[in-house]
């Protein structure tokens, strides 16, 4: 048999995928040229945010309403009884000055490996969580989760990947120096620019996205004598699958994915959100100590 045409069959193969292929791409592609926020199909009654840590003794977890519209910020949700049991003993959080937000001056020495449950009671309904208390490992110059070098200047940069992965123990950080506030629990997201300064380690592998994960990061240029503070939270098997799967849907969403769809927390009932329990290592730095 002759392969004379086989040059003429391959020419044409790629010529049909190149007429072909701009529509597959433009069919699988996210439209993101048209920004519409639809009505949510389902309403929740309430959203969870905050939990327990071991860092701090004052702890605060903040319940809101959800809003329908974009226009509309969620609204504070009060005169909650909201009861953490931390396999000891019940904590009783109370409404701060700060609608929506419940706070609990926690005296008690950790409960390692054991689970912590939420209980909230709210218009005649009763939502639980829990999430277990893991020990975090202690944080090591070997293994910080940025690079520090130091250029002809004298002036050390740095280089924050807020996503790392491949990791034994799955880990939430907070690296704060010059014009980067320290972590504060009692701030939550919408109030101050939170989400922006945690990065994160994982156990689980990179996702198979087509979206520049190297573009997500912070860097700094900061004198040898400043200071950098380094937060390292524990996270536990279930909180940072939950985590992983938000970051699917929104830093991960690359060329080919899909719409987006709801990630599950922990609370049940008609409840979103995550109610977590952390152990904090918390270190400071001479920036030009670091490596």
């Amino acid at each position: 048999m002759s392969n004379s045409n086989v040059p003429t069959k391959i020419s044409r193969y790629y010529l049909l995928l190149l007429l072909f292929l701009p529509g597959m791409l433009k069919s699988c592609k996210k439209n993101t040229d048209k920004i519409s926020f639809d009505k949510p199909k389902h309403q929740y009654d309430l959203a969870v945010e905050g939990g327990i840590n071991t860092l701090t003794k004052s702890q605060f977890i903040r319940l809101t309403k959800p809003s329908l519209t974009l226009d509309i910020k969620p609204s504070a949700i009060s005169k909650a009884v909201v009861i953490v049991n931390n396999g000891k003993t019940d904590l009783v959080f109370k409404e701060t000055i700060t609608p929506g937000v419940y706070s609990f001056t926690d005296l008690n020495s950790p409960n390692y490996n054991k689970a912590y449950t939420l209980t909230i009671q709210y218009n005649n309904k009763t939502y639980t969580a829990v999430d277990t208390l893991r020990q975090v490992v202690n944080i090591s110059d070997d293994f910080l989760p940025f690079k520090v070098k130091k250029n002809e200047n004298g002036i050390y940069d740095g280089t924050i990947p807020k996503h790392t992965f491949g990791y034994l123990n799955p880990n939430k950080w907070w690296i704060s120096y010059t014009g980067i506030p320290q972590w504060n629990p009692s701030k939550f997201d919408g109030t101050e620019a939170q989400p922006l300064y945690f990065s994160y380690t994982h156990f689980l592998g990179s996702p198979n996205s087509l979206y520049p994960l190297n573009n997500l990061k912070r860097t700094f240029s900061l004198k040898g004598e400043d200071t950098i503070f380094i937060y390292k939270f524990s996270l536990s098997k279930e909180y940072a699958k939950y985590l992983y799967g938000v970051f699917l849907e929104t830093d991960w969403s690359g060329l080919f994915s899909s719409v987006p769809v709801n990630v599950d927390g922990n609370i049940s009932g008609n409840a979103q959100g995550y109610f977590y329990v952390t152990d904090i290592d918390y270190q400071k730095y001479k920036v030009s100590a670091l490596k």
